[in-house]
């Protein structure tokens, strides 16, 4: 034991002077653990939310939502003897204030709700409770905005607004609504009416998009024996039922899947800190080679050596730790309020110890693992080398072979046991943890992989004509050079670079591809043949409009598949499952659709008059192992329609066009009930003035202006993108300390070589140039490896993480590529500039 207390007291007086090299060391462990902790913190604080105000969240113990048309009295009868109701119906409106206008998604409302929670309106509101402000006062109802909607009316409180055919006051300001994160993705701003203000604004109940929701406070609380209720009582019901726990399924699934993208990314900063302790490590011990040699020489073993410099790296990991909690501790705090806002669900201020220590516990891990082999290098300096001038024995590296001994390789393997654990611990998920280490390993193998070969090709070509890139080269493959540690370093944070980029530009190619300058201006739902009517006289008054499209619809109950009763919704893929809940949109067409592509099969012609065809989608072909030929038959209006079908299309459900995965051959299908839908292409500039025309001319027409609704679509996958930078930056930063740390490995070296030089009659310019070729050819032979590792993680995070598109972008990824060449070179140039500038006498007298 007293043994042990000498040896810890060495190697503190030993750390007091030389604590300053470590600062890559600590800032990037520092920046790792801050990237894991918040995003874990975080991340377990919204999990903790859902899972204790699912009942708010959700507004009640039981909720029963209907599409498009109301549930009948007998069930809302069943509803009311289960405990207290409140009826919602969700749908989508516009609204105007002399010449400005905003599209809602209004959601009417009776004076039960909220069932559970209360509604919170900004400062300024009419007083009374909900009921109050919603209510009939002097003539008129009232209407409570979202901030969006009143920014965008330029409106302030008990000002008249009109709704439909109705003028409203406005009586409030929504700040935040209980149940608001279970409505999904809304096109419109949030608005609150009275159901009872609905038939006086001329707006219809049902709709294309309007939803029905019947929140219920049981009575005795037991969802499931409500539900069991409900279902023996209406088998054939045509609606959702939801608990607490389902509502908020999908808001934890995409916390679940967002917060595990943003782990790794966090993850990888840690990997990329981990690379920068090992390079400060290295640089640490080959400064220390004379040192380590005198401790060799008075009798110091190997165990001796190792126990100096793990308590050193111990000690100071312990710091940068500490640095990182207390950024965890403040981005928490600060991220929390703000997310709150953005997901619609109360985050209290608050701080997760579990993921602070479990953060902690992964940099400490990380610092000693990569540690280990620059340590086990300090272990290799023999006495020897005392007698040598500018020796770097301890900077020639391990070979494979020696790593595969076990006294290297036990230890190694149980650090990535631990690791793994940890990560576990933070991450939920063994596969994709395991896919990620897996990942990392193969990375870091084809990293020094193509280390290897670098060397082996400069090492076999011929030497280069010009004197400078023959020093460069040689500055590579001499041994003792740190190649391998600078392309690894190098290789891993540029790969991390280009992973993130490119998946930010996938997410942002999700809403943007093809929705541009060819989507329509005005997307309008459901019209009846009247109204249609009405708004084709309307246009062509309006010379801003360019183009009118109509579509029908109809809507159609799939019974049989070639003669057989249709599967159940649970026995088909997920992807058309909802094509067997109730009934289904389909249009007709005698022309081939904007937009189309025919996979198999063929059209009919314009002019045909046989037995009914079909066109479906490739999804329903495969999904439904359908071929050319086979029948499906629709009950339309209660009316059945064998369709022989005629071809199979291939639908792009992002393009602006209008589809559908049945479309029927004209004839017999004309003269069934349908609703209309229609496009609007307006002059450039002209689209504010149409929308309030329309609004005017057609108050109680449903149409969406697909700028607002891309804008509010952009919103939010902004604040993700935001998100996904914040934590990337830390990465990013920590890359170019660890870039910093590699070029500095060998500063030694490169300052003995300047020495060399310059006796030889070399000019400083040249040094200089020297070592930037140096840099620049290792900073370009490391991209290529780099962005195939990047494309290879984009395409598995956006395929198998994010579910969107990817797409291949070979000129940001050049251009990134290259920017960080020039970034190399240049912090290459800063780090190294005590080599370049070294005076010749000075070295040479150390050397003595």
């Amino acid at each position: 034991m007293r043994r042990l207390r000498s040896w810890w007291r060495v190697a503190l007086i030993d750390l007091r002077g030389s604590a300053r090299r470590f600062i890559i060391l600590i800032a990037c462990l520092a920046l790792g653990v801050a990237a894991i902790g918040t995003v874990s913190s975080v991340r377990s604080s919204v999990e903790a939310a859902i899972a204790r105000d699912a009942r708010l969240i959700l507004g009640g113990d039981l909720e029963l939502r209907a599409q498009r048309s109301d549930v009948s009295p007998s069930v809302v009868a069943a509803l009311r003897a289960l405990g207290q109701v409140s009826r919602e119906v969700e749908l989508n409106s516009q609204a105007l204030a002399d010449d400005k206008s905003a599209f809602l998604s209004l959601r009417a409302v009776t004076d039960a709700y909220p069932l559970v929670g209360e509604v919170t309106l900004a400062q300024g509101a009419r007083p009374g409770d909900l009921a109050e402000l919603l209510a009939e006062r002097d003539g008129r109802f009232g209407l409570l905005l979202s901030p969006q909607a009143v920014l965008r009316l330029d409106a302030n409180i008990g000002e008249i607004i009109r709704i439909g055919t109705l003028d409203v006051e406005l009586r409030g300001i929504i700040q935040a609504l209980p149940d608001q994160a279970t409505a999904g993705f809304q096109l419109g701003a949030p608005a609150l009416i009275a159901s009872d203000a609905l038939a006086p604004a001329g707006l219809r109940e049902e709709g294309v998009l309007s939803q029905f929701r019947y929140k219920v406070l049981l009575d005795d609380g037991d969802f499931d024996a409500a539900r069991s209720t409900l279902d023996a009582a209406f088998p054939d019901g045509d609606w959702r039922i939801r608990s607490p726990r389902q509502a908020t399924a999908t808001i934890a699934r995409f916390i679940d899947v967002f917060g595990n993208f943003m782990l790794l990314v966090a993850l990888s900063s840690m990997a990329v800190g981990g690379l920068g302790a090992a390079n400060a490590v290295a640089a640490y011990v080959g400064e220390s080679q004379a040192a380590i040699a005198t401790m060799r020489s008075l009798g110091a073993k190997g165990g001796r050596i190792l126990f100096h410099f793990m308590v050193q790296i111990a000690l100071l990991s312990l710091v940068a730790i500490a640095v990182g909690i207390v950024i965890v501790a403040a981005a928490t705090l600060a991220l929390l309020p703000a997310l709150s806002d953005l997901i619609g669900i109360s985050l209290p201020p608050a701080l997760d110890l579990r993921a602070m220590l479990v953060a902690g516990g992964i940099g400490l891990v990380t610092a000693l693992l990569f540690s280990w082999v620059p340590l086990l290098q300090a272990r290799a300096v023999r006495p020897a080398l005392l007698f040598r001038a500018g020796s770097s024995s301890a900077l020639a590296g391990l070979g494979w072979r020696p790593m595969t001994k076990p006294g290297v390789l036990l230890p190694l393997l149980a650090g990535l046991a631990v690791l793994f654990g940890l990560t576990l611990l933070v991450a939920n998920d063994p596969r994709l943890v395991a896919m990620y280490f897996l990942g990392s390993l193969v990375a870091f193998a084809l990293l020094r992989l193509a280390a290897s070969l670098l060397r082996h090709l400069l090492a076999k070509a011929p030497a280069p004509g010009r004197r400078m890139w023959r020093q460069a080269v040689s500055a590579i493959i001499r041994p003792g050079a740190p190649t391998t540690t600078v392309m690894v370093s190098m290789g891993m944070g540029l790969s991390l670079l280009l992973l993130i980029v490119t998946t930010q530009s996938n997410i942002n190619d999700q809403i943007a591809t093809e929705v541009g300058a060819e989507a329509p201006d005005f997307v309008l739902m459901d019209m009846d043949r009247s109204t249609l009517a009405t708004l084709e006289t309307v246009v062509a008054q309006m010379p801003e409009v360019q183009t009118l499209t109509v579509i029908p619809m109809l809507r159609g109950i799939i019974s049989e598949l070639n003669g057989n009763p249709a599967p159940s919704s649970d026995a088909v893929a997920s992807d058309v499952a909802d094509m067997f809940r109730g009934d289904t949109a389909l249009t007709w067409s005698s022309v081939v659709p904007a937009g189309t592509v025919i996979d198999e099969g063929a059209w009919w012609p314009n002019n045909y008059t046989g037995d009914p065809l079909v066109s479906l989608s490739t999804e329903m072909r495969d999904a439904l192992e359908l071929e050319l030929g086979d029948t499906i038959t629709l009950s339309i209006a209660g009316r059945p329609l064998e369709l022989s079908i005629a071809s199979f299309r291939t639908v792009d459900w992002r393009s602006p066009d209008f589809n559908f995965r049945i479309i029927v051959s004209p004839g017999l299908i004309e003269t069934a009930p349908q609703s209309y839908f229609g496009t609007i292409k307006a002059a450039p500039g002209t689209a504010a003035a149409v929308e309030a025309h329309l609004i005017r001319a057609l108050p109680t027409l449903t149409f969406v202006p697909v700028g607002d609704a891309l804008a509010r679509v952009q919103v939010v996958f902004d604040g993700l993108v935001s998100a996904i930078a914040l934590v990337s930056s830390t990465a990013v930063f920590a890359g170019v300390l660890v870039l910093a740390g590699a070029l500095s490995v060998g500063r030694q070296q490169r300052e003995a070589d300047a020495v060399v030089m310059k006796v030889l009659g070399a000019r400083r310019g040249f040094v200089i140039m020297t070592f930037l070729m140096e840099y620049a050819l290792l900073g370009a032979a490391a991209a290529l490896p780099s962005g195939i590792i990047a494309l290879s993680g984009a395409w598995a995070a956006s395929t198998y993480l994010l579910d969107i598109g990817f797409a291949f972008q070979p000129l940001q990824l050049a251009l990134l590529a290259a920017g960080v060449i020039v970034i190399t070179t240049a912090t290459g140039a800063v780090t190294t500039w005590s080599a370049m500038s070294s005076r010749p006498a000075g070295r040479l007298r150390e050397d003595s």
